[in-house]
């Protein structure tokens, strides 16, 4: 039985899928210190942005915290810069969203970062349409390393800090993966 099967029959039980859904509070402040180190503020700097004190975002960070008001989260956003969703989903949505967590994924990009990422996928598309098909497909697994894209999922491409150094002369090469 693989983990979703497994998740999917421990959500049979209503105590559990109660449960479940309640340790949202423990994914929010891990998507809250992910998003504050990603724009590299200490807690105390991200505090004045939104004119709190640095004890509450201490507070917000803790996993066992889970008192997030709708009000904090707009403020939250509005400070990283990133979209809110808030909704009532079937479990099914849950599970697809817990199964594929990434630190990309809990930690999306300011929209001054996403935006510079999708402009560049036009240029890219055109250089993939002007190279032999054999080097277009080795494109298009690559993992580009630009300074532009932020270290996260953007356009159907990933940025890879690694750079892996192989072969004899120790040449450096780019590590190779492409966003489905």
């Amino acid at each position: 039985m693989n983990k979703y099967q497994q998740l999917w029959k421990s959500l049979e039980n209503q105590e559990y899928r109660r449960a479940f859904t309640n340790d949202i509070g423990t994914g929010l402040a891990f998507q809250i210190r992910l998003l504050r180190e990603q724009n590299e503020w200490s807690q105390e700097e991200l505090a004045q942005k939104i004119t709190k004190r640095q004890e509450t975002i201490s507070q917000w960070e803790n996993p066992d915290y889970g008192r997030y008001t709708l009000n904090t989260l707009k403020e939250l956003a509005t400070a990283f810069d990133v979209a809110l969703i808030v909704k009532f989903a079937p479990f099914s949505e849950l599970v697809d969203w817990t199964g594929t967590l990434t630190p990309q994924r809990l930690a999306p990009p300011s929209f001054d970062k996403e935006r510079r990422a999708v402009t560049m996928q036009p240029l890219l598309a055109q250089a993939r349409s002007t190279v032999e098909p054999e080097l277009a497909e080795t494109v298009a697994k690559t993992t580009y390393k630009m300074p532009l894209l932020p270290p996260s999922s953007h356009a159907g491409i990933l940025y890879n800090e690694d750079v892996a150094t192989r072969g004899a002369g120790k040449r450096k090469e780019l590590e190779f993966a492409h966003a489905a």
